[in-house]
């Protein structure tokens, strides 16, 4: 997989991390990120994704990069969109895909959504996150 595009969209995210870090400590409602919004956060950088390939192609190898240098997983903090849930309200996590790299390393099981919020927290906290991509 080509980095490319993902070292473009990569301040995108910091960037979200750090609005969401700063709305936790203000003790705002923070606002989600969903597929679609991120899509739409692309294509103002240049970087034309849809909601259903934007996982495999942009998340995915951000994904791969942070958990290869220790760093929290940035792909954590875009979630699919909510879903309305009678029961319980909206459903808020990643695809099932995002799982996979955690399965792999035996530490979660896809759709284990409290292993899913501490790897979000983990990188929304993150008070290290390079302007530049690192990679």
């Amino acid at each position: 997989m080509s980095l490319d595009d993902a070292r473009t969209v990569y301040p995108i995210l910091v960037r979200i991390a750090q609005d969401l870090a700063q709305a936790a400590r203000d003790r705002r409602t923070a606002v989600w990120i969903s597929y679609d919004d991120f899509c739409q956060r692309c294509k103002e950088v240049g970087v034309k994704e849809t909601p259903r390939t934007i996982a495999t192609k942009l998340l995915k190898p951000l994904q791969t990069v942070c958990l290869e240098n220790n760093l929290p997983d940035l792909s954590a903090l875009v979630i699919q969109k909510p879903k309305a849930r009678s029961d319980f309200g909206n459903l808020l996590r990643p695809s099932d895909g995002w799982w996979e790299a955690y399965v792999n390393r035996g530490e979660s099981t896809v759709g284990d959504v409290p292993f899913w919020f501490k790897q979000y927290q983990t990188a929304r906290d993150y008070p290290e996150w390079p302007e530049s991509p690192f990679f």
